[in-house]
């Protein structure tokens, strides 16, 4: 447990840098890019968005996952990767171009923008491999401390580029060569503890690969496309893109938690796919202690946004009431969203991803028609009722269908405990006349940490040991 709050440590502190710095390089795009050059520089982003996601494949939680099992094979794996990748990569590229230049019709120059920013995302999905080879050894830190100075070259690269008026093909280039560099160090690094000497091109491998990642890739699909439905269909029900805005505030600041709380699930993945190989007992003891980790941070959090959630957005920017109310369900939704990443991180461990693929394809399809009937009704907040109902539906389905089928069971006792004593104390909190919002955590913290106490949902020993597993 100690190695997992470690890596917790370092992917959360990589996901608070990477938040951090893409929020500056948003400001910067929109302060000082023309409108035609920004829609043009974020095109070229969201196109070079699905030339990653194509070229993934599912490799990545595959080769973390067998790495993790015998980590002899992570050499081979890389290599299978990296031409796996490669592959993939120019069929997107081919075929990119005969879809931008002729049936969008985008000039030379522009079309240099966009190719630019699809060689970033290639190169991160690259990175991608020599991540998952780090992950599956469980060594985090390098992660983190090969992106941090890569992060703060690209965004000085980017501020020099913009206040010197140079083409939008400049800016695009400075974002690129992020991952650019990503690689490189992470490569340089790697020729210790990965060299490739010795590992040769093998078609069973080659098989095995596309045999166990299709799966992941054909979820990863409909993944996306879920997490995206509510959008294009706010959009499409309410009439244009302005409709978007008033969600989106609140849904990127739930986004923006969540992405702080998976880097516990990041840190588990490879020690529960290897406990799966080697002591069935462990693994469902790491499941019932991760369950009450993960409510442990998410529940608390979810009814601090929920209760305050107006105080909340209006901190950050003076916004339309609806962004409120969407942030106060979607606050709800962030702790389904964690534990059915849970199942999806056992599913896989498992080698049940199989089952990813009939579970999400069922959430897009209940997420679509639960969007279809909400959002003439309710609007914006039809959207968010629509993604909690999607998500919570999921939940028991797969928890419904993994649990028995793999002996799992929930700590029924130590999270009803931890709900009594978060809602106490966020009513505890809410009763304190006139409290500024920025005091609130502080307050209810400490509500909640005198009940966990005092009725020992967690243990001193449990708090001393996850204190000490934090500290690099």
């Amino acid at each position: 447990m100690k190695t997992i709050i470690r890596n917790t440590l370092f992917m959360n502190l990589f996901n608070v840098f990477g938040r951090g710095s893409g929020l500056i390089r948003y400001v910067l795009l929109v302060y000082f890019l023309t409108d035609p050059d920004y829609a043009l520089i974020t095109f070229g982003f969201s196109f070079g968005r699905l030339c990653r996601h194509f070229m993934d494949w599912g490799l990545d939680n595959l080769i973390t996952r067998e790495g993790a099992r015998d980590p002899a094979l992570i050499p081979s794996f890389l290599l299978h990767g990296f031409l796996f990748k490669l592959a993939w990569g120019s069929l997107f590229f081919l075929a990119g171009f005969f879809y931008l230049y002729g049936a969008r019709s985008l000039s030379p120059s522009e079309l240099v923008v966009v190719y630019i920013s699809m060689c970033g995302s290639a190169l991160l999905s690259l990175t991608g491999v020599l991540r998952s080879g780090y992950s599956a050894v469980e060594r985090m830190e390098y992660i983190f401390y090969t992106n941090a100075p890569v992060r703060t070259i690209s965004l000085a690269l980017l501020v020099f580029a913009l206040l010197a008026k140079l083409p939008v093909a400049y800016a695009a280039a400075a974002v690129a060569v992020e991952p650019l560099l990503w690689l490189a160090l992470l490569g340089w690094f790697a020729k210790g503890a990965f060299p490739l000497r010795g590992a040769a091109f093998s078609w069973k491998t080659t098989v095995f690969l596309f045999r166990e990642s299709w799966a992941l890739a054909v979820y990863g699909f409909f993944n996306i496309f879920y997490l995206s439905l509510d959008v294009i269909m706010i959009e499409a029900l309410m009439g244009g893109r302005d409709a978007v805005g008033p969600y989106t505030i609140a849904s990127l600041l739930v986004e923006g938690v969540t992405l702080l709380l998976t880097g516990y699930l990041m840190a588990a993945f490879p020690v529960f796919s290897r406990l799966y190989q080697t002591d069935e007992d462990a693994f469902r003891r790491l499941f019932r202690r991760s369950v009450t980790v993960l409510f442990a941070m998410s529940f608390p959090l979810s009814v601090l946004l929920c209760v305050w959630p107006h105080e909340w957005i209006n901190l950050i920017r003076p916004a339309n009431p609806i962004s409120g109310q969407v942030l106060a369900i979607l606050a709800l939704n962030l702790n389904f969203a964690l534990l059915n990443t849970l199942m999806i991180v056992v599913f896989t461990a498992r080698n049940r991803q199989r089952w990813l693929v009939s579970f999400t394809a069922i959430a897009v399809v209940v997420s679509f028609g639960a969007n279809w009937l909400l959002i003439p009704l309710y609007h914006q907040v039809g959207a968010a009722m629509a993604t909690l109902f999607s998500q919570a539906l999921l939940f028991f389905i797969m928890g419904g269908v993994g649990l028995p089928l793999f002996g799992l069971h929930v700590p029924v006792a130590r999270v009803a405990g931890l709900a009594a004593i978060t809602l106490t104390s966020a009513a505890a909190a809410y009763c304190v006349p006139g409290l500024p919002v920025l005091l609130v955590p502080f307050i209810f913290g400490g509500f909640w940490l005198v009940q966990a106490k005092l009725f020992n949902v967690i243990s001193i020993d449990e708090i001393r040991r996850l204190t000490q597993a934090a500290q690099p």
